[in-house]
């Protein structure tokens, strides 16, 4: 199955969102629901440098990370076959990210309040952003700076506060075109 797309993007889905939004386990329930296969930016990116996000940010800061989150991205987005892509939290900060992204992808926000977010990620353990100080606040300033990011690129946004993971990945699939076989 792919996705028949007339719209603006690609053939790929993408959701994009601050951690905590649901990204991964709503792109792999979209993903069964329309046969497609479901990447995680996120595990390609430390399955190809064999480190975990928080230790390439250690290593690298979060400048190599996101170097190294930008050829994993264009990677995905260059295949043939449709898939769902779950992206990181700040794939949207580097412009070629959100140019290829505008290209080559329906992408979708799954948008929700700081307060959400922090209930969610709990204490943050595991994610580099979070260890800077409280998750609340440090949700807060990134949905500050990351919200227009988001908005711009985003061809849909669904809400996700108070809604399963199959509420979500349902209000998603019934925004994408009906599939039809290749």
């Amino acid at each position: 199955m792919a996705i028949d797309h007339d719209g603006p993007g690609g053939p790929h889905l993408a959701l994009v969102g601050l951690m905590g939004a649901g990204k991964s386990d709503v792109g792999a329930a979209v993903a069964q629901r329309r046969n497609l296969r479901h990447l995680d930016l996120d595990v390609l990116v430390t399955g190809r440098e064999g480190r975990s996000v928080g230790v390439l940010f250690e290593e690298q800061g979060e400048s190599g990370f996101r170097d190294c989150e930008q050829a994993a991205l264009a990677d995905v987005l260059s295949l043939v076959q449709p898939v769902v892509l779950s992206t990181g939290g700040g794939v949207l900060e580097r412009r070629p990210n959100r140019e290829l992204l505008s290209e080559r992808a329906t992408v979708i926000w799954l948008r929700a309040r700081p307060e959400t977010l922090a209930d969610r990620v709990g204490d943050g353990i595991g994610r580099p952003l979070l260890q800077a100080g409280n998750p609340a606040e440090v949700l807060t300033e990134l949905s500050s700076l990351r919200g227009p990011d988001y908005e711009a690129a985003a061809d849909h946004v669904v809400d996700t506060d108070d809604m399963t993971v199959d509420e979500v990945a349902d209000t998603v699939a019934a925004a994408l075109p009906d599939p039809v076989t290749t």
